[in-house]
C-alpha cells in the first residue's frame, strides 16, 4: 500500500511538471537559468531533494515487484540530483541548456502520461 500511495504522488508531481514543460517553454528556460546563477538556490534546491530522496530510499519498502523497483529507481534518482545540485549545478546546467525545444516537449508529454497512468490507472 505505502508503495502505490507514493507511486501515485510521484504520479502527481509528473502529470504537473510534464504539463509545465509542454505549455510553458520559454518560462522554463528563464527559470533554469535563474536556477543556475543563483548558485544559493541550487544547494537550497539541493538539500531538498537530498533530503526527500533519503526518506524515500530509507523508507525500506523494497519489493521485486515492478512497482517497488521503479519507486525505489526515482528514489535514488531524486537523492542523485539533489547532490549534483549541492556539488555540481554545472554540469546539470550544461546538460539541460543544450536541449531544443522539442526535446522539452517530447519530455514533457512523456512524463505527463507516466504522470496519468500513475494516477488512474495504477490499482
Amino acid at each position: 500500500m505505502e508503495t502505490i500511495t507514493i507511486a501515485k504522488v510521484l504520479g502527481i508531481y509528473f502529470m504537473v511538471s510534464g504539463v509545465f514543460v509542454i505549455t510553458h517553454k520559454k518560462t522554463l528556460t528563464l527559470l533554469l537559468k535563474d536556477l543556475f546563477s543563483h548558485r544559493a538556490i541550487s544547494y537550497f534546491i539541493g538539500v531538498v531533494l537530498v533530503f526527500g530522496g533519503s526518506a524515500l530510499v530509507l523508507r525500506g519498502n523494497v519489493g521485486t515487484d515492478s512497482l517497488s523497483v521503479f519507486v525505489m529507481i526515482m528514489s535514488w534518482a531524486i537523492l542523485i540530483k539533489g547532490v549534483l545540485y549541492i556539488f555540481a549545478p554545472e554540469k546539470l546546467n550544461s546538460m539541460v541548456r543544450h536541449w531544443s525545444r522539442s526535446a522539452f516537449l517530447f519530455t514533457g508529454v512523456i512524463i505527463a502520461l507516466l504522470g496519468v497512468y500513475l494516477v488512474f490507472f495504477l490499482s
